[in-house]
């Protein structure tokens, strides 16, 4: 039996899910009275959602509705979360109610966002591609040398490009 063959969108959903668990952990951290994050929070906070990205991307094609990626995005705030808040963070480690509601309506709308980009990823690839490719179209390619007229005497040529045409201001 071969292997499932991915998605054609299993990178873009992973990367957006990996990109906005991040953004999203910081932001309803920081809105839920968290504070924003230092470096070491920062750091592993990025390691987590990159994890949690990469696993979402190897999904297979069956869990890839708007549920699965609620989901996946609730698993990637929770991890997000616990990441913050295994350094010197100064609340516990359940969220209060400001804070979780933050997270759950940030879930709810980013896999509603990254669902419709997905539905949209292949028509939208199929119009570029017509444009981009289209029909080759002959072209039509004149060849003509340009030969500068010789005069037929050069000292001719010589003392006509030495007179001047200008000369005097006319009085008025």
């Amino acid at each position: 039996m071969s292997p499932a063959r991915p998605a054609a969108t299993a990178t873009l959903r992973g990367s957006a899910v990996g990109a906005l668990v991040a953004a999203l952990a910081v932001a309803a951290h920081g809105i839920g009275g968290g504070g924003l994050p230092e470096s070491a929070a920062l750091t592993l906070l990025f390691v987590t959602c990159s994890g949690v990205g990469a696993v979402t991307a190897q999904l297979p094609a069956r869990v890839h509705g708007p549920l699965a990626l609620a989901g996946v995005l609730g698993v990637g705030q929770v991890a997000g979360h616990f990441a913050l808040t295994l350094t010197s963070h100064v609340h516990s480690a359940v969220p209060a109610v400001p804070m979780l509601a933050a997270h759950a309506a940030a879930t709810v709308i980013c896999a509603l966002l990254i669902a419709n980009a997905e539905r949209l990823y292949g028509p939208l690839v199929h119009v570029w591609r017509v444009v981009l490719r289209g029909a080759p179209q002959p072209i039509s390619v004149v060849t003509t040398t340009h030969v500068p007229a010789r005069p037929a005497n050069p000292v001719d040529a010589l003392l006509r490009a030495s007179i001047s045409r200008r000369g005097p201001p006319v009085l008025v």
